[in-house]
């Protein structure tokens, strides 16, 4: 298959974009939502629809396909539209939908496009850089399994994430789907391969989901100034650990889906809370009901951001609660508020430890000092990045020194406690303490690092306003100390005079915030961000270092099915990209990702294959499993941490019972069992 290029890869990651924003666009409308609001809620609500009907249908021994999936919606958007029928007979105006079209086209309007078209823009052009290719399969030991799990949704319709964790092998167990219910609709309807569908998504997520989300949450807290809105785009696409670094690490897939969800949430909480800079005017139903939906997404994604997203909540309720100590409010109601923010860290802790990982999947070890990890969080880079960018960490310090005077001065506690987190997941050496805080993403710092452009971007884009603000401020007072000055020159104070009333208007704004942008991209967009997509192009294969599949092998999956015959099933080891024979050729594989072994046959078949002419219980297991071929793709492993044990297929020879029918390259070959004929 020749390798996709990227103008013949538009039509299909268009498409994929459309099925991802139709559906949320459905129940969009059934809620009413308007603008951004609108635009930022549509994936999220699609990505909520999927994963709670799986979830569903999965309860009810329904078939999970496109089919009922697409029934699900359209009952889902029915009963919203009745239920938030009162409200819109009640409602009149712009929730109505009376403002006309001109009306709306206000300069904060085109400041929040222009700011999603640039931060959008940025990313998707950064992960364009980092994938290579629009088909590229991610060298990384997660994306084993996730591949593996999307094409078992497509072939089974079990899709509940309450059971995906065994993929059909193994007892069905607890795997947040969203991602993957999402990504096997698009697949299944678009016909397109697994790896295709997952790049278009993760650039729909760290570009539409992650930017949109921000631009609502910035625009919540600081206002909806045009300068607002633009400086959020730009910020939104200049942080490296995220969107960058998880759209590659791991692969991450559910987590960075969740956590580019997480900005929207805090928005709509900063609405519901009365935390917004501006007052929400629409329908409160509507604005819970997504909130609800929204939060079933992340959590349906991944549960860890919900549990950090309750810890910030509780921040966000401090705030709103010492807000009605100083106004007029029954005594009572501020007793009983401090009595529920006392008693919320107690049932927070309990959620906090019951979503830890085991201590033995909690592998990761702290690797730098406290200082060295509080400047990796400042800078939101990863442990090994050769370079900083200074000009952002000041925009942060800047931006969160200017929130302290602020009504939404909660955020720098927000970002206080993530980057403290970040600084004992990377530098804690009481490893106790350390999990409880950080097992919940399995003491990964790279995990948690993620976390802190949420609230880092509201405060970059307030340090970088701030700082606009003052050169504009201090442009002015110059002029208009030049027009007043007796010392000056009468063509000085003529000049500035002139210039004066051009500085103010509207012209003079647009070109200022265009060179405004311009030279912030230069000073942001520096080597750091150089440096995230290197990184990057090394876990997609730069054409040098396969991990998990080089092109040899993923040409001889390709062809597996001139051999294979429907209902055979192939065995390899999955830690060298065997088991992606399943999500690239839709061929059955024994063991679709390491760990993931059936009963004792598999363990038979794994530990003495190679003698299967000496061993009578060998042929038996593979007679009931179905296994008639072997792929052996050499010695190299995704994860050199993982361990598989390959001496029972160290021989595959003609005399033990093997014979080689397909062979791609030096490392890539076919086997056909021909010993248990």
């Amino acid at each position: 298959m020749d390798p996709l290029s990227w103008p013949e890869a538009l039509p299909p990651y268009a498409l994929v974009a459309l099925l991802v924003i139709l559906p949320g666009t459905l129940l969009s409308v059934a809620l009413g939502l308007r603008g951004l609001a609108r635009w930022a809620s549509v994936v999220p609500l699609s990505v909520a629809g999927f994963s709670v009907s799986a979830v569903i249908f999965g309860f009810a021994g329904v078939p999970w396909n496109p089919l009922t999936a697409s029934a699900a919606f359209a009952v889902a958007a029915v009963i919203l539209w009745l239920v938030l029928w009162p409200s819109r007979r009640r409602r009149t105006g712009p929730w109505a939908g009376t403002v006309p079209l001109r009306e709306r086209i206000t300069s904060p309007a085109v400041a929040v496009v222009c700011g999603a078209v640039l931060g959008i823009g940025i990313v998707v052009q950064r992960l364009h850089l980092i994938m290579q290719r629009p088909d590229a399969i991610s060298q990384t030991y997660d994306a084993n399994f996730h591949y593996n799990a999307v094409r078992y949704i497509e072939d089974t319709g079990s899709a509940s994430s309450l059971t995906l964790g065994g993929l059909g092998v193994v007892e069905p167990s607890f795997y947040p789907a969203a991602w993957h219910n999402t990504v096997a609709f698009v697949a299944q309807v678009a016909d397109l391969p697994v790896a295709l569908t997952a790049n278009a998504m993760t650039m729909i997520v760290c570009g539409m989901v992650w930017v949109l989300g921000s631009l609502y949450f910035t625009t919540r807290l600081l206002g909806s100034r045009p300068a607002v809105a633009v400086a959020t785009g730009l910020m939104a696409s200049s942080f490296p650990a995220f969107p960058y670094l998880l759209s590659f690490y791991g692969n991450l897939y559910p987590n960075t889906l969740s956590i580019a969800m997480l900005p929207l949430w805090l928005g709509l909480l900063a609405d519901a809370l009365g935390l917004s800079r501006e007052p929400y005017l629409r329908s409160k139903l509507a604005l819970w009901l997504t909130l609800l939906a929204i939060t079933g997404a992340m959590g349906l994604a991944h549960p860890s951001t919900v549990v950090v997203g309750l810890a910030l909540l509780w921040i966000m309720l401090v705030t709103a609660w010492w807000r009605t100590v100083r106004r007029t409010r029954p005594w009572w109601i501020k007793v009983l508020g401090a009595v529920g923010l006392l008693a919320m860290p107690a049932v927070l802790q309990q959620i906090w430890f019951a979503a830890r990982a085991s201590q033995t999947a909690s592998s990761w070890r702290p690797h730098v000092t406290e200082a060295q990890a509080l400047g990796e969080a400042l800078a939101t880079v990863h442990p090994d990045a050769p370079h900083l960018p200074w000009v952002l960490v000041l925009l942060v310090l800047v931006g969160a020194g200017s929130l302290l005077r602020h009504t939404s001065r909660w955020v720098v506690g927000a970002w206080l406690f993530l980057v403290w987190l970040y600084v004992l997941v990377a530098a804690s050496r009481d490893y106790s303490f350390r999990y409880d805080w950080t097992g919940v993403w399995y003491n990964d710092s790279h995990r948690i690092l993620a976390l802190i452009p949420v609230v880092a971007v509201p405060l970059a884009t307030a340090g970088a306003v701030a700082i606009l603000r003052w050169i504009v401020s201090h442009v002015r007072q110059a002029l208009g100390r030049a027009a007043r000055s007796r010392r000056a020159s009468s063509a000085v104070r003529d000049t500035a005079a002139r210039i004066r009333p051009v500085v103010r208007s509207r012209c003079a704004a647009v070109v200022g915030g265009v060179l405004a942008v311009v030279v912030g991209w230069m000073l942001i967009q520096t080597q750091p961000m150089t440096d995230i997509v290197e990184y990057g192009k090394t876990e997609y294969a730069s054409g040098v270092d396969y991990q998990l599949l080089t092109p040899e092998e993923l040409q001889l999956l390709n062809e597996l099915p001139e051999y294979v015959p429907p209902g055979a099933t192939v065995y390899g080891n999955p830690l060298t990209g065997t088991s992606q024979a399943y999500s690239v050729a839709d061929v059955d594989v024994l063991i679709p990702h390491n760990g993931l072994i059936a009963d004792k046959d598999v363990s038979t078949i794994v530990h003495h294959l190679d003698d299967l002419t000496t061993d009578p219980a060998v042929c038996p297991a593979l007679r009931r499993h179905h296994v008639q071929f072997v792929l052996d793709f050499g010695t190299q492993q995704v994860n050199p941490f993982a361990y598989f044990d390959t001496s029972g297929y160290s021989e595959l020879t003609p005399e033990n019972g093997f014979e080689l029918i397909a062979q791609t390259g030096p490392e890539a070959k076919l086997y056909e069992i021909t010993g248990c004929d």
